[in-house]
C-alpha cells in the first residue's frame, strides 16, 4: 500500500531540501500546485512508492499569508499517514518546535523527528536536546552535506516499499478512472464496456473498491480500473472510505494511463488539481476528461474548455477532452488518446534523435551566463521509459536556472511528440578528468616560482 509521507516543521529548517533529496528531483516527478506551491508540493520518493508533501514553515506569524500556509499545512498533515517533523540543529530547540509536536501529537500519526544541520560532532553532541521533544523516533541529517539522507530513503522504503509491477506488466493496456465522487466514472465504464458492471447511484461515494473491468475498444483489450471517488480528509469519516482513497492511489499506481474525469457543470476544484498533480508525480500520463457536456451549449463548451487550460498552467501538455458518458458523446475518441498517450510514455527513445533535439534547444536558445560562466550542455541518452526518463551530461549544470531547465523539458516534449505524458529531464555534472593532474601542475609551478 502506498504510504503518505508528510514533511513540517518551521520555515527555514531544511523541509524543501530534504524532499528535493529523497525524491531526487532530476529522476523523481514533482508536482507543482498553481497559487499552493509555498504551501504544498508532492513528489515521489526513490526507492519506495511512497509519496512525499514538502509543506510551508509553521510560523507563529498569524498575518494573513501564514494563516493561508498553514491552513494547508493542516491539509497535509490530515492527508498524511507518516509525519516527518523536520527541526534545526544550527537553531536548537525551540518554543516554537514544542507546540509544532503537540499539534502533531493530536494527528494520532506516526512521528519521525529529523534533526537537519548535523554537519559535525559538535552538532551531534547539540542534537540530543532535541530528546525533550519526547519523540521515540529520530534521525541525524544534514540536506546540506547529504549526511543521514540514505537512511531516510531506507526508513521510507520500509514503511512504503518500491511498487510490485506484475500487474503493469500486463500486455492489456490498462487504464485507471480517477476523479471526485459522483462525476460519472462508472457510468463512463458502463458505457465504454456496453453492460451495467458497475452499480451507478445519484448518490456520491458509491463505489467503494477499485473495480477491474475487461473491455474490448476496437479490437484491443483493455482494463478499465475504476476506482472510488477521492474526497478531502476533512470529510472523510468511514473507515471503509479511507480504505478506497488508498485503493485509488493503487489504481493509478497499477495502470497505464489515468482518466482523469471532472463534472463540466462544476468548476475545477483544488480537490481536482491534487488528484492531478497525484497521477503526474506517479509518472502516469493522464487525460483529463470533462463529462456531462451534453447540458452544455458550442459555446459553453469553448469557454469551459478555456477555463481548463488556464487552471492547467503548471501542466499544459495535458490533453483536455470534452465528452458525455451518458450520451456516449467522445468516448471512442477519449480511448484513441489514451493509447497515443501510453504510446508517448512507453516508446523506445533514440539517442541520436535526442542529441539533435538539444542541438537546436541550444541554437535557438543558449543558456544564459552565470557569474560569468555559461553552463554547457554536452550530450543526452535515453535514462528510461513509463514516464520517459532524458539525461544531459554538461558542466555548470548546477548553476542552470530553472526557467531554462523547463524550456528544455518543453522543447523534448515537442520535439519528441510526447502527448499528455510527464517527462523527466535529469541534469548531469560532467567530471573533469584531468583535474587532478591541474593541480600537480599548479604545485610545480608554484616551486618553480619559489625557485
Amino acid at each position: 500500500m502506498t504510504s503518505v509521507v508528510a514533511i513540517v516543521g518551521r520555515p527555514n529548517v531544511g523541509k524543501s531540501s530534504v524532499f528535493n533529496l529523497l525524491t531526487s528531483s532530476g529522476t523523481a516527478l514533482v508536482a507543482n500546485f498553481p497559487a499552493l506551491t509555498r504551501d504544498r508540493q508532492y513528489g515521489k520518493a526513490r526507492k519506495s512508492s511512497a509519496i512525499l508533501i514538502d509543506t510551508g514553515g509553521i510560523s507563529s506569524d498569524l498575518s494573513r499569508l501564514s494563516t493561508a500556509v498553514l491552513s494547508q499545512t493542516d491539509y497535509a498533515i490530515e492527508e498524511a499517514d507518516v509525519l516527518f517533523f523536520i527541526v534545526d540543529c544550527k537553531d536548537g530547540l525551540l518554543g516554537l518546535d514544542q507546540e509544532i509536536s503537540k499539534k502533531l501529537r493530536k494527528a494520532n500519526k506516526p512521528i519521525y523527528l529529523i534533526i537537519n544541520k548535523v554537519d559535525n560532532s559538535k552538532d551531534r553532541n547539540r542534537a540530543h536536546e532535541f530528546s525533550e521533544l519526547g519523540l521515540a523516533n529520530s534521525l541525524n541529517v544534514s540536506a546540506a552535506h547529504n549526511l543521514g539522507i540514505e537512511e531516510m530513503r531506507d526508513l521510507i522504503s520500509r514503511l512504503s516499499p518500491p511498487d510490485e509491477l506484475n500487474k503493469i506488466n500486463d500486455k492489456r493496456l490498462r487504464v485507471s478512472l480517477i476523479g471526485r465522487p459522483n462525476v460519472g466514472k462508472s457510468t463512463l465504464t458502463n458505457k465504454i464496456s456496453g453492460k451495467e458492471r458497475v452499480l451507478v447511484f445519484p448518490k456520491g461515494g458509491t463505489t467503494r473498491d477499485s473495480i477491474e473491468v475487461p473491455v474490448k475498444v476496437n479490437g484491443r483489450e483493455i482494463i478499465l480500473l475504476d476506482t472510488a471517488g477521492i474526497r478531502k480528509k476533512s470529510s472523510i469519516n468511514e473507515q471503509t472510505e479511507k480504505f478506497s482513497v488508498g485503493q485509488s492511489i493503487e489504481a493509478i499506481r497499477n495502470s497505464h494511463v489515468v482518466i482523469h474525469l471532472i463534472d463540466s457543470l462544476e468548476p475545477l476544484v483544488d480537490q481536482d488539481m491534487h488528484l492531478l498533480g497525484l497521477a503526474l508525480s506517479l509518472g502516469r500520463p493522464v487525460i483529463l476528461a470533462s463529462n456531462k457536456v451534453d447540458l452544455l451549449s458550442e459555446e459553453q463548451k469553448k469557454e469551459l474548455k478555456n477555463q481548463i487550460k488556464r487552471k492547467l498552467g503548471f501542466a499544459k501538455y495535458v490533453n483536455v477532452h470534452l465528452i458525455s458518458a451518458k450520451t456516449g458523446l467522445g468516448i471512442k475518441s477519449l480511448i484513441n488518446l489514451a493509447e497515443e498517450a501510453y504510446a508517448s510514455s512507453s516508446n523506445e527513445l533514440d539517442t541520436s534523435l535526442l542529441n539533435k533535439i538539444l542541438t537546436k534547444a541550444i541554437q535557438k536558445q543558449p543558456p544564459p551566463l552565470v557569474e560569468r560562466l555559461r553552463p554547457k550542455l554536452k550530450y543526452v541518452h535515453p535514462g528510461g521509459k513509463n514516464p520517459p526518463i532524458i539525461i544531459i551530461h554538461g558542466n555548470n549544470l548546477k548553476k542552470l536556472p530553472r526557467s531554462y531547465k523547463k524550456y528544455i523539458e518543453n522543447y523534448f516534449r515537442e520535439g519528441l511528440n510526447l502527448k499528455s505524458t510527464p517527462v523527466v529531464v535529469e541534469f548531469i555534472e560532467g567530471k573533469n578528468p584531468f583535474k587532478k593532474n591541474s593541480r600537480n601542475r599548479s604545485k610545480s609551478r608554484k616551486r618553480k616560482n619559489r625557485k
